[in-house]
């Protein structure tokens, strides 16, 4: 079975999320247990980074299947968003949770923009993921 235009998307965003921003927070744990320091403007160069790839990487796909780039979202695939997009809010809103009570603590601006930062993160590649195992399921 040939995966469609969506799920060849979905599978592209998982495959960046775990390439630019994996070794990122690896760094960025080191940075906490004081073994080493990333740079604030890291952040900022791996979003552009990341977004740059994403671009890309649609349009190589969308050129090799044109009309199934074009076609319009089908109900299946548009269930499979909401009930992705759902999974995704529990783990944004936990994230945005554990930011509050990280406030809680002595903390910088840095700290607290990694705390978001990784909630964003981990809810989109909950997202893409949760998309990408609803394709296989064929719901």
């Amino acid at each position: 079975m040939e995966m469609s235009f969506r799920e060849k998307s979905a599978w592209i965003s998982v495959i960046l999320i775990l390439a630019v921003f994996g070794p990122y927070f690896w760094f960025v744990g080191r940075s906490f247990a004081g073994v080493t320091h990333v740079h604030s403007g890291t952040q900022f160069g791996l979003i552009l980074l990341f977004v740059v790839l994403e671009i890309v990487l649609h349009i190589a796909i969308a050129i090799q299947s044109p009309r199934d780039a074009e076609a319009p979202i089908d109900e299946r695939e548009n269930l499979i968003d909401l009930k992705a997009t759902r999974m995704a809010f529990y783990v944004l809103f936990g994230g945005a949770l554990l930011s509050i009570f990280a406030l809680h603590f002595p903390i910088n601006a840095w700290t607290l923009s990694q705390f978001v930062l990784f909630s964003i993160v981990a809810a989109e590649l909950v997202k893409f993921a949760s998309q990408i195992v609803f394709f296989r399921r064929g719901i």
